[in-house]
């Protein structure tokens, strides 16, 4: 009998492979098995995703810098906690678009459309149009963003010399996989109330930076006063960067779109 993943010749009652350790599988395909195969994966208690999920919580650092010196089959490898993330955010989306198509509407429905100008219309127009191509292509974004801030963090600690860029992008993966699949999962757990989904979205970004702050603390092993600095210097160097990137962005919509005009001619509209 042969291993199916590496062709390692193994004896008839081996159930592992001695040299991937791939499990011997000697039955054929069923829905049954299928779902089986997925619950032990990833709906036991024991198994890599649970464990890595609360361990990035209590102490990121043991994940990550394992990761990074070697440690591969007792935590998620980024990659695959990464491609959770995405998922999470597709059914998300999915949710959206087939049955909650409201659910992220509540910030404008609260604004008065009645008695709103043209550019007021528009420009309300123009925001629920950004959020609904942000939510489709968010895992582009994520992937996009990957590589600015592990770049960032790379400038950032500078002066910490343990680490490349390809572990600083380790670093980042986690942690942005880790908010990407917590926020995904009150995002699907409050589908049903815009108001929640917008509470959610709205302490996102805090969220966000407190973590990466902690798991960079932990990772580096810093003081609050070192960290505090260092996220000074994050927060200056991705606010230019995310300036720069408005900079483009409008000289875009000048050039390519009418989307300028169009706001000059509602403001025209209303003298």
């Amino acid at each position: 009998m042969e291993c199916k993943n590496c062709t390692l010749t193994l004896e008839e009652n081996h159930n592992f492979c001695a040299d991937c350790g791939a499990k011997v599988i000697r039955n054929r395909l069923t829905i049954k098995n299928l779902f089986g195969d997925f619950a032990q994966r990833y709906l036991n208690i024991d198994n890599t995703f649970i464990r890595t999920f609360g361990k990035l919580f209590i102490a990121p650092d043991v994940v990550i810098v394992g990761y990074i010196k070697g440690v591969r089959k007792k935590y998620m490898n980024p990659i695959s906690y990464f491609t959770i993330a995405v998922f999470l955010g597709g059914i998300f989306f999915f949710l959206v678009q087939k049955f909650f198509p409201t659910a992220m509407d509540f910030q404008f429905t609260q604004m008065a459309t009645d008695n709103a100008d043209e550019s007021q219309k528009l420009g309300m127009e123009f925001g629920k149009k950004f959020q609904d191509i942000s939510i489709e292509y968010q895992s582009i974004f994520y992937m996009a963003m990957l590589p600015f801030l592990s770049l960032i963090s790379r400038v950032v600690f500078y002066n910490k010399k343990q680490f490349n860029l390809s572990e600083h992008f380790v670093i980042n993966i986690y942690a942005y996989s880790q908010m990407s699949i917590l926020v995904n999962i009150l995002y699907i757990m409050s589908i049903w109330n815009s108001q929640w989904i917008y509470y959610v979205s709205m302490s996102n970004a805090i969220t966000l930076v407190l973590y990466f702050s902690y798991v960079y603390k932990k990772t580096f092993q810093l003081s609050y006063k070192q960290i505090l600095l260092k996220l000074l210097l994050f927060l200056v160097i991705f606010g230019i960067l995310f300036i720069g990137i408005i900079i483009c962005a409008a000289i875009y919509l000048a050039l390519f779109t009418d989307t300028f005009k169009n706001l000059k001619n509602a403001q025209a509209m209303l003298y």
